[in-house]
């Protein structure tokens, strides 16, 4: 019972603590989907690096040792305690962010990881040799389901109820909790195991194979673990590009995850190849049809991407994990199995972290990994034939007339042949992503393209786009060049903030920060005597603005761009220089279409009145396709006790605009009541004031805002 206790609790901790900490510092890194894969990274390193201990002294160190070696350094481990990460590890820059946040990491909460990783192994290798007549395996299917407990509360239960301080605290409590539990575990195996014979393993009840481990086994285990990884965290970053980096689409790629190791190590019964190796041919076409839509910017309902996205990922990764289950070892090496499937999480983290960045325009390891999974099927069918039908099948189905090797060799050319249809598929999708491409990029923040379209007409443009969200429109018209465009028009939101405010209207000078670059449209309205300020976290998307958009450069010196986290370089004025006095400041810095969530708290718009003259605009982009918005900005205004108008405005493709929506926060009278200003306002909803919403940056849930 204890190990079950022990191993239940350690899982449930092992994962609990991956969205804690994720989230905590999210903004810190200006929430790019890119902060939860490499927190991933991490995470599987830190595994790697538990199971390689747990494997190292189970081998060279004698029972009784073991259960000292690791209470010790349990005991020592609490001098990490809490795991607050200090604001003194902060970045201060955004050149190296994967980095940082791996230094990050490693300073808070690495050593309590890495020892709690460790302990699922080694009590699995302790509880063979007290009871040798039972499987270990069984183990792991339970600390499966602990870890799945352990994420699926976070979203539900802690999220909503616990501030990210507190979450800190209570999982550093529960920390010293599993160590009692570890204590209490040690103490049994080690009054007994000196009366325990040597462990042998039992192979006949841990196993229904008969074989032994084979040289080309560990390796498969590597490559299917490292495929796994792979897919999770290509999932999970292309859902997150275009819809919110919140610890919810975090959790459900994750969860389904570990589902699939649930199943695949409670009994090889349920891993059943002509169930799931059929759905997963099926299922990647299907996949294959939602990604040309989406690089067709053809905007698919959320529900419908997230289960099509969703379930290819659940059926490849149960494919991966089926097939390595197929081929584990027997009992007696079961921390060197382990091992080898850390080892390949951690080099599937790595791909997706460090090198597909490099080596793709675009989130390709995504499709590459589905098509991975099919041919690696395949392999393994050839290393372990069987098609795994149920007895009571096979007795009612009539006995064939050819040899045996006929429908397994017909497997793996299906397996094998679907594989190279598929990768014939891949040049089509990036044709159509490169289509009218001058430029493309892609970094830890995302993927950006620069497209050219209607060349040799009156429409033609230059276009900025990240994800599937077009941040900003230049027409090459000379005439037309200087027109604001996409969400900044005329009458726009923000376009009436600035010509209608007070000191435009007298002829004085403007001056007014923006959060959040694109191609630098709002620059088109800095007049000589202006001076405008962009926060800009992404390098990149300076460069290409400056390359492909003349907004930034016609501005001159009266364009300022700071590079880093709007919010912290905000803060970072505000210790140094003091307030900057703006007469406008505008929020628009969206990831695709991924809401910031740390420019949207009660904190950051403390900061940003701060930053702001008494009778300054703030204006708030509102326009999302999943995210509604203006409850929480309404509430926030209502909270500071400012005004507030609701401006949105229609599309027109002739002139390059687009729909958009904002929200003008202020007191200053003057403008708010000007007739120009009201003749472009919308009324509130009637029902904009039902819910009570309101982010910290202890607590915030984007979930409550979804569109239906």
């Amino acid at each position: 019972m204890q190990f079950a206790i022990t191993i239940f609790i350690s899982a449930f901790l092992l994962f609990q603590v991956q969205p804690i900490i994720a989230r905590y510092i999210l903004p810190w890194f200006g929430g790019s989907p890119a902060v939860w894969s490499t927190c991933m990274l991490f995470f599987q390193v830190g595994l790697l690096i538990g199971y390689s201990y747990a494997h190292l002294i189970s081998r060279y160190l004698e029972t009784k040792k073991q259960v000292i070696v690791h209470f010790i350094l349990l005991c020592l481990s609490l001098l990490f305690l809490p795991v607050t990460p200090g604001d003194a590890l902060k970045p201060d820059d955004v050149f190296s962010p994967a980095f940082d946040i791996i230094f990050l990491l490693l300073s808070t909460v690495g050593i309590p990881y890495i020892l709690v990783s460790a302990t699922g192994p080694l009590l699995q290798q302790w509880f063979g040799q007290k009871y040798q007549d039972k499987s270990p395996y069984r183990l792991y299917s339970l600390s499966n389901i602990g870890s799945l407990l352990g994420l699926l509360t976070y979203p539900f239960i802690v999220e909503p109820n616990l501030g990210l301080n507190t979450q800190t605290i209570f999982w550093s409590a529960g920390y010293c909790v599993f160590i009692l539990t570890c204590g209490w575990t040690g103490v049994t195996i080690y009054k007994s195991v000196a009366n325990a014979p040597s462990f042998s393993g039992s192979e006949d009840a841990v196993l229904a194979e008969e074989d032994e481990m084979r040289l080309i086994d560990p390796l498969l285990w590597i490559i299917f673990s490292a495929c796994g990884s792979v897919l999770l965290l290509a999932a999970t970053n292309f859902i997150c590009q275009d819809v919110a980096v919140i610890p919810f689409f975090w959790i459900l790629p994750l969860s389904l995850y570990l589902i699939t190791f649930i199943i695949a190590f409670d009994s090889p019964r349920w891993y059943m190849r002509w169930f799931w190796l059929p759905g997963l041919v099926l299922i990647i076409p299907v996949v294959f049809s939602m990604l040309e839509g989406h690089y067709r910017f053809i905007y698919a309902d959320l529900t419908q991407q997230i289960l099509i996205y969703l379930g290819g990922l659940f059926l490849a990764v149960m494919v991966c994990h089926g097939e390595m289950v197929r081929l584990k070892p027997p009992a007696k090496h079961i921390t060197f199995f382990y091992l080898m499937v850390s080892t390949g999480g951690a080099i599937g983290g790595c791909f997706v972290t460090f090198i597909a960045p490099r080596i793709f325009s675009d989130f390709w390891e995504w499709p590459l990994g589905l098509i991975l999974a099919l041919l690696l099927a395949g392999a393994s069918f050839i290393r372990r034939p069987g098609f795994d039908i149920p007895e009571f099948v096979l007795q009612r189905l009539p006995k064939p007339k050819f040899p045996a090797w006929i429908p397994v060799a017909g497997a793996v050319f299906l397996l094998v042949g679907g594989s190279v249809y598929f990768c014939m598929k891949i040049p089509r999708l990036t044709d159509i992503f490169s289509s009218g491409v001058l430029e493309n990029n892609r970094n830890f923040y995302g993927v950006i393209r620069i497209i050219e379209s209607d060349r040799g007409n009156s429409l033609h443009r230059y276009k900025m786009y990240h994800g599937q969200i077009n941040h900003g429109i230049q027409l090459q018209n000379p005439e037309m060049m200087r027109e604001p465009t996409t969400y900044f028009s005329i009458h726009s939101g923000i376009g009436l903030a600035i010509r209608r405010h007070p000191k435009r209207l007298n002829n004085q000078g403007l001056h007014m920060g923006v959060i959040g670059l694109g191609s630098g449209t709002i620059g088109v309205y800095c007049n000589p005597e202006d001076k405008f300020v962009y926060y800009e976290i992404d390098p990149d998307v300076e460069r290409l603005a400056r390359r492909y958009f003349t907004y930034l450069n016609d501005g001159g010196k009266r364009i300022e761009v700071v590079l880093g986290d709007g919010r912290i370089a905000l803060e970072r004025e505000l210790k140094e220089q003091g307030s900057r006095k703006y007469d406008i400041l505008a929020v628009d810095a969206f990831s695709g279409d991924a809401i910031p969530v740390h420019l949207l708290t009660r904190e950051a718009f403390e900061l940003y009145f701060k930053h702001l003259k008494k009778d300054g605009v703030l204006a708030i982009q509102v326009t999302n396709m999943y995210v509604d918005m203006k409850p929480l900005v309404y509430n926030m205004a209502k909270m500071f006790k400012r005004d507030t108008l609701f401006v949105r405005e229609s599309a027109d493709r002739s002139i390059g605009v687009k729909y958009s929506a904002w929200v003008l926060i202020s007191n200053n009278q003057k403008f708010l009541q000007h007739p120009r200003v009201l003749a472009h306002t919308d009324p509130w909803p009637d029902d904009i004031s039902e819910k009570e919403v309101v982010w910290t940056d202890d607590y915030s849930n984007l979930v409550e805002l979804l569109k239906d």
